[in-house]
């Protein structure tokens, strides 16, 4: 990543605008089997940056690089099979109507070449690695408890691609504890 930013102009009156430099040009680089959190105040941009990493939001300036190609924003396909996004809350990720099978079959289905037995086989093998029980792909959401749906999480982005990096919304200090001790 390199001199990303990011500065939100709004209106202040009819004739007045305000700009807010939500984040200032920022330059890292991360190599593979490497982990980086990002700790700040409320309003320090953190939130900002990783929708940026994610592609929800376009930067203001620089560019993020993963592999020397760089990331366009638009640009999904290249950059959904690379960075995935676990969120703070679960819930609100997960879709309510739909098995656990099913939430982990579809990101599957849309980037690899599997085939249904082969992408079960995937599943239940993910399943295992997060500490979840091979019974818990006929549940729904609702039927786990949090720290489950968190693992289902990490799950539906753990069985893409071995090269895929992580992005966590609001980093909890148990997780960061542990993405250090990895």
């Amino acid at each position: 990543m390199r001199n990303l930013s990011k500065t939100f102009r709004y209106r202040t009156g009819w004739f007045r605008r305000q700009t807010v430099e939500a984040v200032k040009p920022l330059s890292f680089t991360l190599r593979e089997g490497q982990t980086l959190a990002i700790i700040g105040e409320n309003g320090s941009g953190k939130s900002t940056l990783a929708k940026m990493l994610a592609g929800m939001i376009e930067p203001t300036s620089g560019e993020l690089l993963i592999d020397d190609h760089p990331l366009h924003f638009g640009d999904y396909s290249f950059r959904s099979q690379r960075i995935r996004m676990i969120f703070q809350d679960p819930s609100t990720s997960l879709n309510p109507r739909q098995r656990i099978s099913q939430i982990l079959d579809f990101p599957l289905r849309l980037n690899t070449d599997l085939e249904p037995e082969q992408r079960r086989k995937q599943i239940i093998e993910t399943m295992r690695m997060v500490g979840l029980l091979p019974d818990h792909v006929s549940y729904y959401p609702h039927m786990l408890a949090p720290g489950q749906k968190q693992r289902l999480g990490l799950a539906r982005r753990a069985d893409i691609a071995p090269k895929s990096h992580y992005c966590r919304m609001k980093p909890s200090l148990h997780w960061i504890c542990r993405c250090v001790r990895s």
